[in-house]
């Protein structure tokens, strides 16, 4: 009876130690230790490694946000310089056609004299844009001659025709004998087509005065297609201007400009050709819009570089 009272207190602090160390020694129970403390840990360094990436990936980011900043205001600046480089030489090509207007209309022989010893001085390059322009008066042999039309032409959204007719010009020396015969290519007009393809403008029988006043110019050359293209019809129907296949085609030399008179009048048909498409004043505000654009994007990459850069030290002290 007397040891039941000693025995007690002792059973009560075994029996839990005895139980907590089956617990720590069951294997289950390790594991879920071991698991505890590797997702402690993970939560403890997860969140130093992140702002450290974060970091470098932020670094990463900004340099190539510079890289790619300073590729894009070169490029809008090449863009305005070359706007502003295509400005000045439409100036300068508005202020010759202005000067050409003012003048004279001279002789087709005269011009194609000139237009050779151009050529011939320049070691046969050609000088064939600064005929454009040119005020000319022409002297044909006979009133008509080949009609062809230009497929493909727009005019104020409709579709149609330009029409050229091949006139027959002499050339003459000093002494006023005959050097040569050559066609003149002459630029007649616009005119719609029709809903039908194999519907042709009926343009009747085309008779020009044989004594004429107007100005010359050149079309440049298609770059994807450059072939004449004619077709069997009436009157003929082409796809290009190429003076050489025309050559070949009636024979005879063809000239290498063509012909837009300005002393018809009431004529039908409207002239589409212009001195210029796009006047200088829009290349030069082509330009002015591209220095703005590259200063505006230089403008915005060094404000949120600097907001960047401001940022980026207080944010690593905060991490410690």
């Amino acid at each position: 009876m007397s040891l039941f009272p000693l025995c007690l207190p002792e059973a009560i602090w075994i029996r839990p130690f005895i139980k907590l160390k089956a617990i720590k020694n069951s294997k289950a129970t390790k594991t879920t230790l071991n698991n505890r403390t590797k997702v402690d840990d993970a939560i403890v360094i997860t969140p130093n490694r992140l702002i450290d990436d974060e970091h470098k990936f932020r670094s990463k980011g900004f340099w190539i946000a510079v890289v790619l900043t300073v590729v894009s205001v070169g490029a809008l600046i090449k863009l305005g310089l070359w706007q502003l480089d295509r400005g000045n030489e439409k100036l300068r090509y508005e202020q010759q056609l202005s000067e050409r207007a003012q003048q004279s209309p001279r002789s087709l022989d005269t011009v194609i004299s000139e237009w050779k010893d151009s050529r011939t001085q320049a070691q046969g390059s050609s000088e064939l844009p600064s005929l454009n322009g040119l005020r000319v008066d022409v002297e044909l042999e006979t009133p008509s001659g080949l009609v062809v039309l230009l497929d493909n032409q727009i005019n104020q959204g409709t579709v149609g025709y330009v029409i050229y007719m091949l006139g027959e010009v002499r050339f003459k020396d000093e002494n006023n004998s005959l050097v040569a015969e050559k066609q003149l290519l002459i630029d007649l007009g616009f005119v719609a087509a029709s809903n039908d393809r194999r519907e042709l403008p009926q343009l009747g029988n085309i008779t020009l005065p044989t004594n004429m006043s107007g100005r010359l110019y050149t079309r440049s050359v298609n770059p994807l297609s450059h072939e004449l293209g004619l077709e069997n019809t009436m009157p003929k129907r082409i796809q290009n201007i190429n003076i050489t296949a025309l050559s070949e085609y009636t024979g005879q030399e063809v000239l290498p400009f063509v012909f837009q008179p300005q002393s018809l009048d009431s004529w039908p048909y409207e002239m589409l050709w212009r001195p210029t498409a796009m006047k200088s004043e829009k290349h030069f505000g082509y330009s002015f819009q591209w220095f703005v654009m590259a200063a505006v994007l230089l403008f915005l990459t060094m404000l949120i570089g600097y907001r960047y850069l401001k940022a980026t030290p207080i944010t690593r002290n905060k991490d410690g």
